[in-house]
């Protein structure tokens, strides 16, 4: 799926690029705050975008517009998941072999240690088995000590849907 974000989302749009989707973030963008809205939807119109929101007149516009849109009304991560989840009826699910990067939204791809010498501390070169790469930005991803989190995120994520749905 591919969703636009306000400011107030950015977390979330980490998790959700995290899961393969194609996010647009305002936050990435140069845009004047009192413009956003108008960018917001325009984006989520042209480029058929689901539009994610917790400002609740936002929300109102882009529905009245026609536009596909998801109020959010938590603050927490998993649970901001969970609702988008429900509400479009869509198992998130973070795989790294899908992922994007968190930082610009490009495609992630896996690359050899060789592509990374010289890139990443040597004691991640020691101790990483795989890697990936951004093909927009270069940015560099690996299995590291905050894999545990995203695992536990992941998990904590999945009881919750299942508790709720």
């Amino acid at each position: 799926m591919k969703f636009v974000t306000d400011g107030m989302l950015g977390k979330l749009t980490r998790w959700l690029r995290l899961s393969g989707h194609d996010v647009v973030y305002i936050g990435d963008l140069s845009v004047p705050e009192k413009d956003q809205d108008g960018v917001l939807l325009d984006l989520a119109r042209r480029e058929k975008r689901v539009l994610l929101t917790r400002d609740l007149s936002l929300y109102r516009s882009a529905r009245k517009a026609g536009i596909k849109t998801v109020p959010i009304e938590t603050g927490e991560v998993i649970s901001q998941l969970v609702e988008i989840s429900k509400k479009l009826n869509h198992r998130i699910k973070i795989d790294p072999e899908n992922s994007r990067c968190t930082a610009c939204n490009g495609v992630l791809r896996s690359v050899n240690r060789e592509a990374v010498v010289g890139l990443v501390p040597d004691s991640v070169l020691r101790g990483g088995k795989k890697f990936w790469r951004c093909s927009k930005c270069g940015k560099i991803y690996w299995e590291g000590k905050h894999w545990k989190t995203i695992i536990e995120t992941i998990s904590r994520y999945n009881e919750l849907r299942e508790q709720t749905c």
